[in-house]
């Protein structure tokens, strides 16, 4: 696929309106538009300031977040949504705007890769995508680019299928490393070859055998082809067979005249122009003389192509008609990421800074618009595109702290008073004056808990601005205490995905880190796991070195 460069005139227009929109109150947005009242929301995440699903920003303050998963499944109990993931999200239906509830991470893949042309994991054809008017580019964490993925990584793939020569292939969005130790396969798609003598059928390239000790889910479903379903096994694919212990009808209904949001390639036209009834991630969806068109025609409609539409769910005929419509292709800031929050884990070399904004990696380079300086805490709203496994910012400006405004901080606990749930942090620009308070929604975690916070220890939190220097905490996360550098140098923090692991060196995130005597790596770091890693600049040889880098505890 063809590389494609934002025009700078497009991205200075769209990100002057997605700034108006990220400082106004929440809810509402971009994509196409906002109104009525929600019920759910499918889509891709492509942004964060509360959290952008296809381009529609939807708050998420004080929603639970889990993956999507079975009881018995495999997949962590808690996650935290990134760039690129797919997720089904329950919305408040009293709300006007986009309000999360209930978010669940649903990826389409957890695999191995088994080939690399064409790139295939759990017997899944997968294409990264470059071009933002076709789809979201695809996000990487744990590789710098797909030339990074080998044969035997373990991976995670968010994405959606399209049509390709010979059958479908799933179009990622996002693709993470994974540790190899775990050995589960996840698998979403349609059934087909469905024979219920041998009990199998298949999943794009996968074949999938069940049997009486197979849990599928609703209890009372009948397996037939056409029916959309995601399978979980213990067990690894051989040669791209594998045995289902779960399996779940993916069925998209909900309550009728519900306002449900849907994003994602179509389905279903087969040919027919204009197409007015399609399928977007098992969601039915129509078109008819009321729906607007806010990016592209209904002649635009194709296989294949994203598209965004929101609607009211037609229960007794189990689809969605569609109110609004936007064509991706159409779309002039197909593309763009914008990033509202403070900076957090910054570095730079003197040509190249890096950073993180709501857990998002940032890079900048030559070409970057600072209207501001970027320092640690700073509040920043950041416009660029995907590049490899970070956002390229195109334009950073620093705009005034509002309510609803999400931080993270790392720093040391004074002035706990437990008796009401509050502390601060020293030493930070930002919140060394501010109060953070936790509730009974406040996630701790690395043996963090409400009652053995004490002064002094380290922590790395993530707070929602309440107004009146007040934090409401969403997580407190128990740290290290920063080591020390060779000749009292500055140090710098990072949490990110371990590659090119080896005796002489490594990466987290995009910071490529030396390895010399006296780096302290522990025991358990290996490509694909996630850690807390300590650095410093060697000037002398102008290169990033590794002070202390650990296994980290998912957020």
């Amino acid at each position: 696929m063809k590389t494609y460069t934002i025009p700078r005139r497009w991205l200075t227009a769209a990100f002057s309106a997605a700034l108006a929109l990220l400082l106004a109150a929440c809810g509402g947005g971009g994509g196409i538009g906002s109104g009525g009242t929600g019920a759910a929301a499918m889509g891709t995440v492509d942004g964060f300031g509360s959290i952008f699903i296809g381009g529609e920003r939807c708050d998420d303050v004080g929603a639970r977040i889990a993956f999507d998963s079975v009881a018995g499944g495999f997949e962590p109990e808690t996650g935290e949504v990134k760039l690129g993931q797919r997720i089904e999200a329950d919305l408040d239906g009293s709300s006007a705007a986009c309000k999360i509830l209930a978010a669940r991470i649903a990826p389409e893949v957890v695999g191995v890769v088994s080939s690399l042309s064409p790139l295939t994991a759990a017997g899944a054809q997968i294409l990264v995508n470059t071009d933002p008017t076709v789809g979201p580019v695809t996000v990487f964490d744990g590789y710098d680019s797909v030339a990074d993925i080998l044969v035997g990584d373990r991976i995670e793939v968010h994405g959606k299928a399209v049509p390709v020569a010979g059958g479908v292939a799933i179009r990622a969005s996002r693709i993470e490393r994974k540790p190899a130790s775990d050995v589960w396969v996840r698998a979403a798609g349609v059934i087909a070859n469905l024979d219920p003598n041998a009990l199998s059928f298949t999943l794009g390239g996968l074949t999938v055998h069940y049997s009486a000790n197979t849990t599928i889910l609703p209890r009372n479903v009948t397996l037939m082809n056409g029916l959309t379903v995601a399978i979980w096994s213990r067990s690894a694919v051989s040669a791209n067979t594998v045995n289902a212990d779960f399996i779940r009808v993916l069925r998209r209904s909900f309550p009728n005249q519900a306002a449900v949001r849907v994003e994602g390639p179509v389905s279903g036209c087969n040919g027919s122009s204009p197409c007015t009834q399609f399928t977007v991630d098992g969601v039915a969806v129509v078109i008819n003389g009321s729906t607007t068109f806010t990016h592209g025609t209904p002649s635009d409609i194709a296989d294949g192509r994203t598209v965004h539409v929101r609607g009211t769910f037609d229960a007794g005929n189990d689809q969605l008609i569609a109110t609004a419509v936007a064509v991706r292709l159409r779309d002039p800031s197909a593309g763009l990421v914008t990033l509202l929050g403070s900076v957090s884990e910054f570095a730079s070399d003197g040509t190249s800074t890096f950073f993180r904004v709501r857990g998002v990696p940032v890079t900048t380079d030559s070409s970057t618009t600072f209207n501001c300086a970027v320092t640690d805490d700073r509040i920043v709203a950041v416009a660029g595109h995907i590049s490899g496994s970070a956002v390229l910012a195109t334009r950073i400006d620093c705009p005034a702290l509002a309510v609803g405004t999400v931080v993270d901080a790392y720093g040391s606990i004074t002035g706990l008073d437990a008796p009401n749930r509050t502390f601060k942090l020293a030493g930070r620009p930002l919140l060394n004056l501010a109060t953070l308070q936790w509730d009974d929604n406040t996630v701790f975690g690395n043996g963090a808990s409400a009652t053995n916070l004490a002064d002094g220890q380290y922590v790395v939190v993530r707070g929602v601005y309440q107004g009146n220097g007040v934090f409401l905490l969403t997580r407190v996360i128990l740290d290290d205490t920063p080591p020390t550098a060779p000749g009292g140098g500055l140090v710098f923090g990072t949490f990110g995905v371990v590659h090119n692991l080896s005796a002489s060196g490594l990466i987290v995130g995009r910071i490529p880190l030396a390895i010399v005597a006296g780096s302290d790596i522990r025991a358990g770091v290996a490509d694909g796991v996630v850690v807390r890693a300590w650095f410093y600049r060697d000037v002398a040889n102008s290169r990033w070195v590794a002070l202390l880098v650990r296994p980290a505890p998912l957020f």
